[in-house]
């Protein structure tokens, strides 16, 4: 051990010294059993002049032993070692057999390895598929470019992959990535390294492929996209990072084929395990989307439609495709049942200092206490969700190309109003309006350049619209500084379009927001001196998906009205018997009897939610800001449960066919964020397990209002029977009315 670190320090022209390397073998093949078989193959492969027996000697004393033997006697650090020294071994040698001996221990050797050997055995496997009839080429040996048709078709996959991966080597990206294109199996490991490197180094060279893929940031996104779906995070960053530096400078065609790039790889990125990609991807995302605006008269603006249609939600866009419910695993099932014992009273409180900023900035709590405990296993069941909604997911392809056709999607009455806040303009924001005739952009300068902190300064706005519009008015319908906060119109881009889009009949708006709009109460903004929700009809989307027909899925038309007066009432909160009272409102309005009290069960409604069209809940709410997914609603208790229904307990009920969901309960309509502003939450569960459309509410409820909303708009619903057309404008009417006569609703 000592000559073979001497042989290290004394380094010459080889990298080691060659004769006290050479002694060190010798010594440990003199002893009488093999102690560092590491050492052993690592010495095999820097000492020059070796007799072919000594090889086969020190082979056959490592690997000649049976792999279970092996690891019982020099355990698994020596093991991992082992292989490592032997694929580079068996690689140097060209010895096939050892490369297929060992990579055969390292699959069975139970650990996990880090993404350094994971690439070192996806590239030898290269050299060593099964059914490849070549050889690895001599040097200066040209390289095959096609093989025989009297090969069987994976005969011919392998001997590409093979030849792809020494193209590779010799930085021929073109010719490496012909040869992939000739393989049938384009989703194995083997070919998704290899077609990684190749955009890369095609890239990096500056060296143009032939193909769809705009160069070079096709090239940048597809390597990174590819080294992150092999969990090789740093070699995903590493492409990244050159076209983040350089996305704000480009214009015109560069900038178009950097926005297309973006568009077509960034939805299918999954950074949840690793923050700093997604910290990456962001600020990626966020220059692009500044730098489109800057130059949006160099390139077609519906790429501004494709950006925010790319980076907004697009992992709430791949929970929409999961295939039926979510059963969830036994493990967070453990951790739920836990959380219930750790709950008590003080679980239904919680902060909302952190509601308007990036769910992924939040810090955790030490733990010192049970309240600290249980809020951090709430945080830790929300991750886990998490995690299992990605796994079950399947990758965005947006083979419709929504965002360039949203305005042929929209009716002529509608307007989509889209929102971008970027980080690296302090306050910016940007407005992007989508109608039958075309697009306007509006941008908003915040307080000068300089990167934004977590908590975008719109953030603010938001914040004190909210307590305003919760403070007492008097005789107003808001306060005189609310007044003001909603009227200021710099996020709502000003009356010009409004008063056009009126002129043109429109009274219909989509609304997407982005980060801390989503909490903004859009329809009591002012435009023009006139409340929004006197003349318009407000819907919020969470992505163009929302603009297509979800199809194929109709119930029988069945509305169910169900409320708890007492649930809640163990975790500290008060009994409402309003709630109930709301409720034989609403389903007198749509001629159903209304269940209540004891009937008011978690398992009643959800029963009810996989057999009614429209279901209204009326039970107190609760928003968990550090753990989005456990949102409550308090239903009332029975022999089996709490009555407790959390945010993702909808995960687990198949909701299509379901066409509207209302929730009288307060900050039902709320959610957190995170910063690819992927929303959970009770909407985003309802929405992901297939429900059509859900009314909640942005703050605590108040019972009179609330019934007067909810009973005129379900019965306007029973009676027209539609959602939308002959039902939206008799609602309006009614409610300024009601408004009009009673300030307080």
């Amino acid at each position: 051990m000592l000559l073979a670190s001497l042989a290290q320090i004394h380094l010459d022209d080889d990298g080691v010294h060659q004769g006290i390397a050479a002694l060190a073998l010798s010594e440990l093949l003199d002893s009488p059993a093999l102690t560092a078989p590491d050492l052993a193959l690592f010495l095999l492969r820097v000492v020059h002049g070796l007799h072919p027996d000594t090889v086969s000697e020190v082979r056959a004393a490592v690997f000649g032993i049976p792999f279970a033997d092996f690891v019982a006697g020099y355990g698994t650090t020596v093991t991992m070692r082992v292989i490592s020294q032997g694929v580079n071994l068996a690689r140097e040698r060209a010895d096939l057999p050892l490369l297929r001996t060992v990579l055969d221990w390292a699959d069975r050797l139970e650990v996990r390895w880090d993404a350094a050997h994971r690439r070192q055995f996806i590239e030898a496997r290269a050299h060593a598929l099964p059914g490849d009839p070549t050889c690895c080429p001599r040097p200066g040996e040209a390289l095959a470019e096609s093989f025989p048709d009297s090969w069987t078709r994976s005969q011919r996959s392998a001997a590409a992959i093979h030849a792809a991966a020494h193209a590779r080597d010799r930085g021929r990206p073109a010719l490496g990535l012909a040869l992939l294109s000739q393989v049938a199996e384009e989703t194995s490991e083997e070919v998704r390294l290899l077609a990684a490197d190749l955009h890369h180094q095609a890239a990096t060279a500056g060296e143009p492929i032939p193909g769809p893929l705009p160069f070079p940031w096709g090239h940048y996104t597809y390597a990174a996209l590819a080294y992150a779906s092999l969990n090789m995070t740093e070699l995903a960053r590493a492409c990244l990072v050159p076209f983040a530096q350089r996305v704000g400078g480009l214009r015109g065609a560069d900038l178009r084929d950097a926005l297309c790039a973006i568009i077509v790889d960034l939805p299918n990125f999954d950074p949840s395990g690793a923050p700093e990609l997604g910290e990456l991807l962001r600020d990626l995302v966020h220059s692009a989307v500044w730098q489109m605006a800057v130059e949006h008269r160099t390139v077609p603006m519906g790429l501004m439609l494709g950006l925010h249609h790319a980076v907004k939600g697009q992992e709430l866009g791949s929970w929409w495709r999961l295939d039926g419910p979510v059963a969830l695993p036994p493990h967070i099932q453990h951790f739920a049942a836990r959380l219930r014992d750790l709950d008590g009273p003080a679980a239904a409180a919680a902060s909302r200092s952190n509601l308007l900023d990036d769910a992924d900035a939040d810090r955790r709590p030490a733990g010192r206490d049970d309240a600290e405990i249980a809020g951090n296993l709430r945080w830790r069941i929300s991750s886990l969700i998490d995690t299992e909604l990605v796994r079950g997911a399947t990758p965005l392809i947006d083979d419709q190309h929504l965002w360039a056709k949203a305005h042929e999607l929209l009716d002529e009455r509608t307007v989509l109003l889209t929102w971008f806040l970027p980080r690296f303009v302090r306050g910016a924001a940007l407005l992007l309006g989508v109608t039958a005739q075309g697009r306007t952009l509006t941008v908003a300068l915040g307080e000068g350049e300089g990167e934004g902190e977590v908590r975008h300064p719109v953030a603010d706005v938001v914040e004190a619209i909210r307590e305003e519009v919760q403070r007492d008015p008097l005789f107003a319908d808001v306060t005189p500084e609310g007044a003001r906060l909603l009227e200021s119109g710099d996020l709502l881009g000003g009356d010009g379009s409004w008063a056009e889009w009126r002129a043109q009949g429109k009274d219909r708006l989509l609304v997407w927001p982005h980060g801390a709009v989503h909490y903004l109460p859009i329809p009591l903004c002012r435009v023009g001196g006139r409340l929004i929700a006197d003349d318009w009809t407000v819907t919020t989307i969470a992505g163009l998906e929302s603009l297509t027909s979800p199809g194929g899925f109709e119930r029988e038309r069945r509305t169910t009205v169900l409320a708890s007066s007492a649930g809640g009432v163990r975790y500290g909160l008060h009994e409402e018997p309003a709630l109930e009272e709301h409720a034989r409102r609403v389903a007198g309005a749509v001629g159903v009897e209304a269940v209540v009290g004891t009937a008011a069960t978690r398992a009643r409604l959800l029963a009810e939610l996989s057999r009614s069209d429209i279901v209204h809940i009326a039970v107190h709410g609760t928003m968990d800001p550090d753990a989005p997914w456990l949102q409550c609603l308090y239903l009332s208790p029975d022999i089996d449960d709490d009555g407790r229904v959390h945010a993702y307990d909808f995960l687990g009920v198949d909701l299509r066919g379901v066409r509207l969901v209302t929730l009288a309960a307060c900050e039902s309509a709320l959610g957190r964020f995170d910063r690819a502003d992927n929303v959970r939450g009770i909407p985003s569960a309802l929405i992901t397990a297939g429900a059509q459309a859900v009314v909640g509410c942005l703050w605590p409820v108040r019972p009179a209002p609330a019934a007067c909303f909810y009973e005129r708009g379900h019965r306007m619903v029973a009676d027209q029977g539609e959602l939308l057309d002959r039902t939206e404008l008799p609602l309006r009417v009614r409610l300024r009315s009601v408004r009009h006569r009673t300030p307080s609703c």
